[in-house]
């Protein structure tokens, strides 16, 4: 029997997910039993909500379950999807690399500013550092999906000459 391996994405988001819930309560017992709010909770909270949904979108390019034109795939043989696919994939990465660059863009430029939170006074380039690394993740599993798109062409290749 295989093992299912949990990817690393699904470890991260979970444990985001679960200190964005710890500091949410935290925020809410502390406005209503202490009539006191914590504004450094809403800032981490927002910041990891950017750093969830990079993350989350690796994690969605991992299982193949990003947006797809279903309605042109759907028609289309199953070598051909193959190509579409890979097409598509490519795209992905290009857009990417695209938004990877501009955000290096933006943190050279809060850091040149000297730019910080409001709550806790952090420099604001390491909340946007968040976007290339959730992109760099979603890169790098586009580009084990097209690896795996080339091998299942091969195998289409192969089950023609048997």
């Amino acid at each position: 029997m295989k093992k299912k391996r949990t990817e690393f994405e699904a470890i991260v988001t979970t444990i985001i997910l679960i200190i964005m819930l710890g500091l949410v309560f935290v925020g809410v017992l502390s406005r209503y039993i202490f009539h006191f709010s914590f504004s450094f909770t809403e800032e981490l909270v927002c910041a990891m909500f950017v750093l969830l949904g990079t993350v989350g979108s690796a994690l969605a390019c991992s299982r193949r379950s990003l947006y797809t034109m279903d309605l042109v795939t759907g028609i289309l043989k199953p070598k051909t999807k193959i190509y579409f696919s890979i097409f598509n994939t490519l795209l992905t990465i290009v857009v990417s690399g695209f938004l990877i660059w501009t955000s290096f863009l933006m943190i050279q430029t809060q850091a040149k500013m000297g730019s910080t939170t409001v709550a806790l006074k952090l420099p604001t380039w390491i909340y946007t550092s968040f976007v290339p690394f959730g992109l760099a993740l979603m890169v790098f599993r586009n580009i084990q999906n097209i690896w795996k798109d080339i091998r299942e062409l091969k195998q289409f290749g192969e089950d023609v000459n048997s």
